[in-house]
């Protein structure tokens, strides 16, 4: 017989959650950049939104994304391309990502973050730190 009782860990969070990581990101280009987010929206492409969102704050594809108005899958071909040109630089491990819960590689296209994303077992990585 199936216990109902588990929880998955990797459970999507609740709209509130993923709201404060969204804000959470915007706050930092605002404070970062000194300009609103919706003239960061105006005068960035998205791949610009993309790469100085992720120069700020290191996170997943699917929170950054989500906070800067950008289609994942589109945000999946920055991605690419961006690591292609060494401007990007994903995780070695896995985190969970502050959107959705789940297991995903950390990214981030600030130089002064990428030797700890390149390193094995770098729990100190989150959200949070301020890596500019």
């Amino acid at each position: 017989m199936l216990n109902n009782s588990h929880h998955n860990p990797h459970r999507k969070l609740h709209y509130k959650d993923r709201e404060f990581i969204a804000e959470f990101i915007r706050k930092e280009i605002e404070n970062r950049l000194g300009i609103s987010f919706n003239d960061f929206l105006i005068e960035y492409s998205e791949i610009g939104r993309y790469y100085w969102a992720l120069h700020f704050v290191s996170t997943t594809n699917k929170a950054v994304c989500e906070a800067i108005s950008v289609p994942v899958e589109n945000g999946t071909r920055y991605k690419k391309t961006l690591e292609e040109n060494g401007k990007l630089v994903t995780s070695i491990d896995e985190f969970t990502c502050p959107y959705t819960g789940h297991l995903a590689h950390l990214i981030s296209t600030n130089p002064k973050a990428f030797d700890e994303l390149r390193k094995s077992n770098s729990n100190q990585l989150n959200l949070f730190d301020d890596e500019s």
